[in-house]
């Protein structure tokens, strides 16, 4: 983390000290949340529409805050003792810190973008590169104006390889934490349908997704996965200066893959006869895992130590991630959902062997945009009857999902809810001995709540 002077950080932040004689004050780490704010940090209050984190300021110091950053002194509680810095703006001064702190690291910056896989490529990257550096990694889903620089300022000066996350809603967005956080490699694992609502289309996706290029230098390296047919297809209009390479099946892929068979919770593939297994499921990881063997390779890391770093993966939480219950199994993709993703989890649900009864519990796919009805109809139809025994939908987007899968399901196998409690009793009822689960929806719909109330389930 960072651990500098009040008096450096205010040159940093060029801006001033409430009183020079604090200059001296050793402050250890950054904090923009007083619930959670230790002993020597510096409290950084954000303001916003419905938010004022400057009445929490006694707070902080109450719990050990060593200084804290304001925009308006005047707002200040009386009581208040401690020192702090005089900016226009404290989330600015919070991303202006960040920069300035990153341009005093020395270490390799990988920076990951994309539709979908982001943090599971991101995990995987850390837990190989790990093997041989010391390694940090955006910790969560600390992707945003707010999050990235939180994640550049937790990183320590003697730090080799920081692995950091850019998510974005709206352009602009990675073109300003590309800036912050400099990377030397960056990574784009694909372009699907999320945030349409915004980017209109896929091509606006990968245009705000390439915003991920503007912080870099020309001598960086941008990967992005070749098998992905908008990138495929685009990447070539952009002027894009760094050098760049790909990876995928595509006989054109500068990293060319080929899938393997393994069984049904691992994924397999090789290069140029490497054969590489990792224990997570579904296809699209393979494509994560491609492109983590692909950065692992450029930075020195050998077969033997990649495959033993795959060994110790596991999914991150809420996502692809199978879970033995008394008699039943759930595969657990709550964390987030889009055409892209659900489809590929459909495919998984369908490969797994052993069930008696498959179940696919679906909620809305949320920010698609103007063609978000037609989208959940597309899904809805592609649900493969003869793979799948019972379909249950939640959210008002997903009756769309509910009523193109009435074309090939019977009415007694497919069915709607306009609430959770109607949806798990039904979901109780269906459950035989040795069913498989699949449970999915975008964040915002909170399907993680159907699985905790069958997770204690006695069939």
């Amino acid at each position: 983390m960072i651990e500098r002077t009040l008096g450096e950080i205010a040159k940093m932040l060029k801006a001033d000290l409430s009183d020079d004689k604090f200059a001296d004050i050793e402050i250890k780490g950054v904090s923009t949340d007083s619930r959670t704010i230790s002993t020597g940090e510096l409290y950084i209050p954000l303001v916003g529409d419905v938010f004022d984190g400057r009445i929490f300021i006694k707070e902080c110091e109450s719990k050990g805050a060593k200084a804290f950053i304001i925009d308006d002194p005047s707002k200040v509680n009386k009581t208040v003792s401690i020192p702090y810095i005089i900016v226009d703006d404290t989330k600015k001064a919070l991303q202006d810190l960040a920069s300035s702190y990153r341009n005093e690291l020395d270490c390799k910056v990988i920076a990951i973008t994309g539709s979908n896989g982001k943090t599971t490529t991101k995990d995987l990257l850390y837990r190989i590169l790990n093997e041989k550096f010391k390694t940090q990694k955006t910790m969560g889903n600390l992707n945003n104006e707010i999050g990235v620089p939180k994640t550049v300022l937790a990183l320590d000066e003697d730090t080799e390889v920081a692995i950091i996350e850019l998510g974005t809603d709206n352009f602009g967005d990675i073109s300003l934490t590309s800036r912050i956080v400099k990377p030397h490699i960056s990574i784009i694992t694909n372009i699907g349908d999320s945030h349409l609502h915004n980017l209109k289309s896929k091509s606006g996706i990968l245009k705000a997704k390439l915003e991920i290029l503007e912080g870099m230098n020309e001598d960086g390296l941008f990967i992005y996965n070749k098998d992905d047919e908008t990138m495929a297809r685009e990447i070539i209009s952009f002027d894009i200066r760094q050098k760049v390479l790909s990876f995928g099946q595509n006989s054109k892929a500068d990293f060319r893959i080929k899938f393997e068979k393994s069984k049904a919770t691992n994924i397999a593939f090789s290069r140029n006869g490497d054969f590489f297994e990792v224990p997570l499921m579904g296809e699209h990881n393979i494509y994560n895992a491609a492109c983590v063997v692909m950065v692992s390779e450029i930075l020195g890391l050998d077969k033997d130590i990649i495959n033993d770093g795959f060994k110790k993966a596991k999914s991150s939480q809420n996502r692809t991630e199978l879970l033995e219950f008394a008699g039943f199994d759930v595969l657990d993709d709550s964390y987030k959902s889009n055409p892209q993703s659900l489809l590929a989890g459909l495919s998984t649900t369908a490969m797994l062997e052993g069930y008696n009864r498959k179940i696919v519990c679906l909620a809305d796919m949320l920010e698609l945009g103007a063609n978000e009805k037609e989208l959940h109809y597309q899904i809805g139809g592609e649900i493969d009857r003869n793979k799948i025994d019972y379909a249950l939908f939640y959210g008002p987007l997903s009756r769309e999902m509910y009523e193109a899968s009435l074309k090939s399901f019977p009415s007694t196998r497919t069915f709607y809810f306009e609430n959770k409690d109607d949806l798990v009793e039904k979901l109780k009822d269906l459950i035989i001995n040795s069913s498989l689960i699949f449970v999915k929806g975008s964040h915002g719909m909170h399907m993680e709540e159907i699985i905790e109330a069958i997770k204690y389930f006695k069939i």
